[in-house]
């Protein structure tokens, strides 16, 4: 397979995940052009979770997690901050999670980072 079907069946996956554990799928590759994309919007309850995905097929890249940095943190937050606006979820709970995937064994790490905002 080519990276971009590796990333797309990494997506799939972690849709299936997070559906597997009682969430449900708001929106998929919301991309804001100039500002931030988010691979998976999903809620429970009153929690809205925004979910990065990130795929490795190996270690020669680094850890998938490692590429979740301080420039991206911000892009996802500043998307965020615009789906809320657009799509209401002002008074929701907002946490941020990660799911990497290493060549097909995912780990859902919960509250990865946070966001402030007003």
């Amino acid at each position: 397979m080519d990276k971009y079907a590796d990333g797309l069946l990494a997506e799939f996956n972690a849709m299936k995940l997070m559906e597997s554990k009682g969430y449900e799928i708001v929106a998929r590759n919301v991309n804001y052009p100039k500002v931030g994309e988010l691979d998976l919007v999903c809620k429970r309850g009153f929690t809205l979770v925004i979910v990065e995905v990130k795929y490795r097929s190996t270690s020669d890249m680094g850890d998938p997690i490692e590429s979740v940095n301080k420039r991206k943190i911000s892009k996802i937050i500043k998307a965020t901050e615009r789906f809320i606006a657009e799509k209401g979820y002002n008074n929701y709970e907002i946490r941020f999670d990660i799911i990497a995937d290493r060549d097909g064994i995912q780990e859902h790490i919960e509250d990865a980072f946070y966001g402030y905002w007003n």
